[in-house]
């Protein structure tokens, strides 16, 4: 007969197997067609930014991807995202330089610099430079989709406006009549 606590150990043991990560025997290796697959995965992003192709930006993430943008709080999943890159300005250029491009079995990654230019609604046009880290994930069918993005600003940030001058005050007279 099987005591409650025998059972208790053996549902602890089954409880702790159950969320121990599962090994294929092997993780797949990582290859040259995976980097290149990540760098064309990259270069996607930016020409459907530049395009404002949404549609097709949109298959570059992952359905659980995570943006970091500068100063801005996460933007997680890929509905927020959407919302996010559908509310930034059109973008007149931008130039990416990838540094490097790695990974390991079913993830990956790129960092390198970018460039741009985004035209503000008031026709202003904003210019940024900065580095970037995106790590990628496989998807079932091969291909390659940004699960995780960051990015920052590598210029100083702009100095606050000066406060406005107080209203100069009428200096009451003094003397008495």
């Amino acid at each position: 007969m099987i005591t409650s606590r025998t059972m208790l150990g053996l549902l602890a043991l089954c409880g702790v197997s159950a969320c121990a990560p599962k090994s294929s025997g092997s993780a797949a290796a990582f290859t040259p067609q995976d980097s290149t697959a990540i760098a064309a995965e990259a270069e996607k992003w930016r020409t459907t930014s530049m395009a404002r192709d949404f549609d097709q930006f949109a298959t570059t993430l992952s359905d659980d991807v995570v943006l970091y943008p500068p100063n801005a709080p996460p933007t997680v999943g890929k509905d927020a995202s959407m919302t996010y890159v559908k509310s930034y300005p059109p973008i007149t250029k931008f130039e990416v330089t990838i540094s490097e491009v790695g990974g390991h079995g079913d993830v990956g990654f790129d960092r390198g610099d970018f460039v741009t230019t985004a035209k503000l609604p008031n026709g202003t046009e904003v210019n940024d430079q900065g580095s970037f880290m995106s790590v990628f994930r496989r998807q079932a069918d091969g291909s390659w989709k940004h699960s995780r993005v960051m990015w920052h600003s590598n210029l100083p940030v702009p100095a606050p406006a000066a406060p406005a001058a107080a209203p100069a005050t009428k200096a009451r007279s003094t003397k008495t009549p």
